[in-house]
């Protein structure tokens, strides 16, 4: 089964990912609909995998498939330039540890009470709205550990 890696206080117990009324995502801070600003409204953007910008391009990422840097339709506003849809089905996760620690440095998320946790599970087939940065939704089966 693939491990992913998430973002997680240490105050909340892990097992909560497990329960299925969980397993959904949104954006950290407000969820913000109207005009997209990750695309400019072109509707196409910049990928850039940081798990393989981290560890070299796999040909079996889950992510991008060792393409690591590419243009693709938004996550953000689905190709239509709009954002409406900011409930996502799954987990967001990230399939390394390193993307994911890549990740929290560049958007500077406060992680003080939080670690890392490691998870099994399955893509749902949506998208995350930072699929861009090789973030993927999944239902979580299994806590494998928590990392600090």
């Amino acid at each position: 089964m693939p491990r992913f890696f998430r973002r997680w206080s240490r105050d909340e117990d892990p097992a909560e990912l497990l329960h299925p009324e969980n397993h959904w995502s949104t954006p950290w801070g407000e969820p913000e609909h109207g005009p997209c600003d990750k695309c400019s409204g072109a509707g196409r953007t910049r990928f850039r995998c940081r798990s393989c910008l981290e560890l070299g391009p796999r040909a079996d990422c889950p992510a991008c498939g060792g393409r690591v840097e590419y243009d693709d339709i938004c996550p953000a506003c689905e190709g239509d330039g709009e954002i409406t849809r900011t409930t996502r089905d799954g987990v967001s996760v990230f399939p390394s540890i390193e993307g994911l620690r890549r990740y929290i440095a560049e958007s500077e998320a406060d992680m003080d009470g939080c670690g890392i946790v490691e998870l099994e599970g399955e893509l749902t087939g949506d998208r995350d709205l930072d699929a861009d940065t090789g973030a993927l939704l999944v239902r979580p089966t299994r806590v494998v550990t928590m990392h600090p």
